[in-house]
């Protein structure tokens, strides 16, 4: 009896242990959260950001073909292998078309879905391995067939479309060629619009979410670096790429997505775009510079475009002062959050990476992107303002990367920069006029585009955004 007593005291004075602590909890958390909740009673914590939702185009499935199509098709590959290596004459052509239709469009069946990846490969090796390189117009024909059914993926599943965003960058003239010479690879330079078409949408388009048209602006740097040498030289590809990439970048956008954009844009490597009038203006470098001027960007897109601004052709009459200025006030704002613990020096030390190279070569004889001037600002815009900003800023890049050296393997090395070093860059002052020529626009009041809308809003913008 006395043990039964004392086991319901001992679960008595547990039950009250457990409610006095569910009550203080309450009681904390009640505290805590009206201390932090956002305005509207919503009980987030300030500054709280939901992840973004699922994309509706996750659930979506459209097979344009089944495998019974496929299977059907499987007695014939040996047929469409042999008529790839050959001539554009008789039934060769058909044959083709009809191959790669099955190949491509079999990326919509949704039982491959784990599959696709190498089912993309190997349509890539389909015209790599099998169409000789000689056979230029035959090459061509391939990859214009693969163009042409890999657009009828992208209204499909998410992952479909991804997979024909890659299709379409990954496309050859010509295959890399690997060894002790390896030779770069010539891309299909003509897949460009369609995926132009993704990027900025025209009005009877598709608005593709915001990971698709990244994907897009990173294939599309690869075709413009790997395949702009084989355009005509009148070709209008790369001021319409020009134009589309700069219309994107003044509306919605994450950094991430706003970077790659900007990326694909220094690989046009055009000076000046006309303008409505057929003017020449120089908006690729005004776009840099006003991204890199914008302290409402993250300091990766800044520093970024500050390194890219030192590869992309320059036109005359520039004047470097606001470039130097900016360049010197995010270095400046770099090292004071590294000395305040707010940035850490294993991601300083790329951005500062990125600023210097903004005035040098990457590497021996790097050049800008159109092969006429060696890289960076002091081949391209070297003017007082930029010696002066490189030998302001040289010694806190050599000093991080000193630090980083010396700390060996210990990844939570402190970085530590002088007083003296953020001082120096303190004492700039603001230019009188940020333009970056008479009569333009300063580049410290940019084009901030507003929050990113919901994907239903960007889609009843289209319109206005396309024209």
């Amino acid at each position: 009896m006395r043990r039964t007593t004392d086991t319901n005291r001992i679960v008595t004075r547990f039950c009250r242990v457990c409610l006095e602590f569910v009550i203080a909890v309450t009681l904390i958390t009640s505290t805590v959260t009206s201390c932090f909740a956002q305005a509207g009673g919503t009980g987030l914590p300030k500054g709280f950001r939901p992840p973004p939702p699922i994309p509706k185009e996750l659930a979506i499935e459209k097979p344009l073909i089944d495998q019974a199509q496929v299977d059907d098709w499987k007695p014939k590959r040996l047929n469409f292998q042999d008529a790839l290596s050959k001539k554009l004459a008789g039934g060769v052509p058909k044959t083709i078309d009809e191959g790669f239709r099955v190949n491509v469009q079999a990326l919509s069946i949704e039982e491959k879905r784990d599959d696709l990846t190498n089912t993309r490969k190997a349509i890539v090796r389909y015209i790599d391995n099998y169409v000789p390189e000689k056979n230029v117009d035959e090459k061509k024909f391939a990859c214009r067939s693969v163009v042409k059914y890999a657009k009828t993926l992208l209204d499909g599943n998410f992952h479909v479309r991804m997979q024909a965003v890659l299709l379409i960058g990954s496309l050859n003239i010509s295959p890399e060629v690997p060894g002790l010479r390896p030779k770069p690879a010539v891309a299909y330079i003509d897949g460009l619009p369609t995926l132009l078409d993704i990027i900025h949408a025209p009005a009877d388009g598709i608005e593709q979410p915001e990971p698709v048209r990244i994907l897009a602006a990173m294939v599309a740097t690869r075709l413009l670096k790997r395949g702009r040498h084989t355009l005509k030289v009148n070709s209008k590809i790369p001021v319409d790429c020009a134009k589309r990439m700069l219309a994107e970048l003044k509306g919605n956008g994450s950094d991430w997505y706003h970077q790659r954009l900007i990326e694909a844009l220094a690989q046009t490597a055009l000076s000046s775009v006309p303008n409505a009038q057929n003017q020449q203006e120089p908006l690729i470098v005004e776009a840099l510079a006003k991204i890199l001027a914008n302290p409402r960007r993250s300091n990766q897109i800044r520093a970024r475009a500050a390194f890219l601004i030192g590869r992309v052709p320059m036109p005359g009459g520039l004047q470097s002062a606001s470039i130097a200025y900016s360049i010197v006030k995010l270095t400046q704002k770099i090292a004071t959050e590294v000395n305040q613990r707010r940035v850490s020096g294993s991601d300083a030390i790329f951005r500062l990476n990125d600023i210097y190279l903004a005035f040098v070569p990457a590497f021996k004889d790097e050049s800008t992107t159109d092969s006429r001037k060696g890289a960076g600002l002091q081949s391209t815009l070297n003017q007082k303002p930029i010696q002066d900003a490189y030998k302001d800023i040289k010694p806190l890049v050599q000093l991080i990367f000193r630090q980083f050296q010396g700390a060996g393997k210990n990844e939570d090395v402190q970085i530590v920069f002088p007083a003296t070093m953020i001082t120096k860059l303190n004492a700039w002052t603001k230019p009188d006029n940020m333009a970056l020529a008479p009569g333009r626009e300063p580049i410290d009041k940019p084009l901030t585009p507003p929050p990113a809308q919901p994907q239903a809003a960007r889609q009843g913008n289209r319109a206005a955004r396309a024209s």
